[in-house]
């Protein structure tokens, strides 16, 4: 099989690499910040309410119709678009003195940390962050359990 040459792609392939050795060695990494300015991807936060996940996705640009989120089995899988396009006659007749915003069409997925209930996800936009909240199933959140004293030991020490 014949793979287009991408230096981009192998740029990744070198920061991974980096990743993978900086984080055996020292047990964390200075990448992600380097990895966003290469690559077309969103920022985004994953946390644990204990009760559910929550991701957070700056998704500058978007609306609720442009967005698409899937679950499969503890992989989720966001596919959009940031940033905007002028329309046709703007842009003809525009001067550009900066242009910073970008514009593209992004996919990200990963591996959650325990399983969730699909069918109770919600998904919410304001002001371009993205909520998803991803309800833990049963097994998997955390469960408390009580510590009792044997009943002997519980009589004889009233």
């Amino acid at each position: 099989m014949v793979e287009r040459w991408s230096p981009i792609a192998e740029f990744e392939r070198f920061w991974n690499e980096m990743d993978r050795v900086m984080s055996e060695a020292f047990g964390r990494t200075a990448r992600p910040f380097l990895a966003r300015a290469f690559t077309a991807r969103p920022a985004m936060d994953l946390f644990d309410t204990g009760e559910a996940l929550v991701v957070k996705v700056a998704v500058p640009g978007a609306k609720p119709e442009d967005i698409e989120i899937s679950i499969d089995q503890n992989t989720l899988t966001i596919r959009s678009h940031y940033g905007y396009l002028l329309d046709e006659e703007t842009a003809k007749h525009a001067t550009w003195y900066r242009r910073e915003i970008g514009y593209g069409e992004f996919s990200e997925t990963l591996t959650l940390p325990a399983p969730v209930d699909a069918d109770a996800a919600q998904a919410q936009i304001e002001h371009g962050i993205l909520t998803l909240t991803l309800p833990k199933t049963s097994e998997a959140r955390v469960k408390r359990i009580p510590v009792q004293q044997p009943k002997a030991l519980a009589t004889s020490v009233n």
